[in-house]
């Protein structure tokens, strides 16, 4: 397994070892079992032995059978806490560094290959470190001790285990590598299937408009019948390779009780010892048997990790020191020098060079045509994408050395197409602030000019909001985002096209019910129709711009 996954490994590895351990313990009790179980049987067979002579001997076996099926429980609680355990560190890990590289990252990605990744994906590695590592253990140790065990007992039956051991491995590698090559083939389909899938939920209302459903209907069901295919190549490599070492187990197990039996015949070999060998020859390839079981079972972590490697494997930009206190926003000056944003997909930069100086409390609009980086230049101000050159300060402080939620904290953000929630309207206006009581969330309310809209909803804020809001207008979803920037009351508040999808009329009262909340904040705010933010104080044309300087403008 790749390295980069050891973190979120390493906390299951109190469960690795105790499940070892518990295996390994099973294994003592089968040979307990068999030599209890030979000498009861011998004692009573050849000596006539009564009950109450061998009732040691059968209260032992007793004792062994129930510590078997304790050690046997307790080994599969092990083993299932230590697969939750990887997994769930693992998905956290794999959520928490997704935050951390950003809007900008994810919105290259396909989310439903990401959201297998982090759900069966996680599992799976989980099932890898939780399960398939502790039989590997198991299979590795326990075959030597019992092998001992039998060699010191009957040389000539640990002699013919050996020769048919050997044969072991050979099949293990041969069906292994063909299990993980079908196993990787069937992970590539799913991811493809699991994005794919997404994107048509997602792209139903354009495919329904232009008579295309049959069309999405049709490629879900080529890549459901391809996914097919490949899970049925698998299942036939894990029977096959499981038929494999049952045919090895029960030969060797078959020929071990041939020759004691002629042996015995022979008197070659006492009763005693043919059936406490013939009783633990199973126990040889057992091991091995179960760790190929947990192999093909575990082959999915084995693909599924890659994906999840690689994603962990991304920076999420220039970290920084993130040592300094952030100044305080209300008396610190904005600046921006030679802000540059370049993206691997583009062959232009999204953002060319700009440098800009905006003041405490002033009210600055960025304007130019589709582009030109209004946006890019928002979202670096928020802290959403990373630079390719330049630097954001807050006074004499980089934005990079200061300590992200910090800076998220000091900015109120109204993005141009806002994400809604399957929830309640309440809820997802709270994402600005999810501790705000009531008097706070009717403020926001008012303030973003949504009264009409919680009046005339059949249950008001409790109402449910489709994902993405589908149910909504395109402007009531903007008002819904700025109610959010107003309850989250940063002082620096970044607008996005905030009226873009308003009326005239609408606007200007978006503008007079923000205007209370706006005083004494500095805003920057990116927009075709400037009416939404009253009394800016500079317009700056990014239209055209290819140096270092914007071009001021009267508002």
């Amino acid at each position: 397994m790749d390295r980069r996954l050891g973190a979120a490994g390493s906390r299951g590895r109190r469960f690795v070892l105790g499940a070892s351990v518990l295996g390994l313990g099973q294994s003592a009790t089968v040979v307990v079992q068999a030599i209890l179980l030979a000498s009861v049987i011998r004692r009573t067979l050849q000596a006539g032995a009564t009950l109450s002579a061998v009732l040691p001997q059968v209260i032992g076996l007793g004792v062994a059978i129930a510590a078997r099926g304790v050690l046997g429980w307790a080994s599969e609680w092990t083993t299932g806490r230590g697969a939750a355990a990887v997994g769930g560190a693992l998905r956290a890990d794999l959520v928490r560094h997704m935050v951390a590289l950003g809007p900008s990252w994810l919105a290259g990605e396909r989310a439903g290959e990401l959201a297998l990744s982090a759900t069966s994906g996680a599992d799976a590695v989980g099932v890898y470190y939780g399960r398939y590592l502790p039989q590997i253990v198991v299979a590795a140790l326990a075959p030597v001790g019992v092998l001992a065990w039998v060699g010191a007992t009957d040389w000539v039956s640990v002699l013919i285990l050996l020769g048919l051991l050997a044969a072991v491995p050979p099949a293990m590698v041969v069906f292994g590598r063909r299990a993980l090559e079908a196993t990787n083939r069937q992970w590539r389909g799913l991811s493809s299937l699991s994005a794919h899938l997404l994107e048509l939920i997602q792209g139903l209302p354009t495919l329904r408009a232009f008579g295309r459903v049959d069309y999405g209907r049709r490629e879900v069901a080529e890549a459901t019948e391809g996914l097919r295919r490949a899970t049925l190549r698998t299942l036939r490599v894990a029977f096959l390779s499981s038929l494999s070492l049952e045919l090895l187990a029960g030969l060797g197990t078959g020929l071990v009780a041939m020759v004691l039996g002629l042996r015995l015949l022979d008197g070659g070999t006492t009763l005693y010892v043919a059936l406490a060998v013939i009783l633990v020859s199973p126990e040889v390839f057992l091991p091995l048997r179960r760790a190929s079981a947990e192999f093909h079972s575990s082959a999915e972590g084995r693909s599924g990790e890659t994906r999840i490697a690689a994603v962990l494997a991304v920076a999420p930009g220039a970290p920084g020191a993130a040592t300094t206190a952030l100044p305080d926003p209300h008396r610190s000056t904005l600046v921006l020098e030679e802000v540059t944003v370049e993206f691997p997909d583009r062959s232009t930069p999204a953002l060319s060079p700009l440098s800009l100086r905006v003041e405490p409390g002033q009210r600055v609009a960025l304007i130019g045509p589709s582009g030109s980086g209004k946006s890019t230049a928002l979202h670096a101000v928020a802290g959403l994408v990373p630079l390719s050159a330049g630097r954001i300060l807050l006074g004499d402080v980089d934005r990079l050395d200061v300590d992200p939620e910090a800076w998220y904290r000091a900015v109120s953000w109204v993005p141009q197409r806002p994400h809604l929630f399957s929830t309640t309207l309440a809820e997802n206006i709270r994402l600005g602030d999810p501790g705000a009581n009531d008097d706070r969330l009717a403020e926001a309310i008012a303030a973003a000019g949504l009264e009409e809209v919680v009046a005339r909803l059949p249950r008001g804020l409790a109402t449910a909001v489709s994902e993405r809001g589908t149910t909504l207008s395109t402007g009531e979803r903007h008002r819904i985002a700025i109610a959010r920037a107003v309850l989250h009351d940063g002082p620096i508040v970044v607008l996005d096209e905030p009226g873009s999808h308003l009326d005239g009329a609408a606007r200007r009262s978006l503008a007079r019910s923000l205007a209370g909340w706006l005083s004494n904040k500095t805003v920057l705010v990116a927009a075709h129709h400037l009416g939404v933010v009253e009394d800016l104080e500079r317009v700056v044309d990014l239209g055209g711009l290819e140096h270092t300087s914007a071009t001021v403008a009267s508002p």
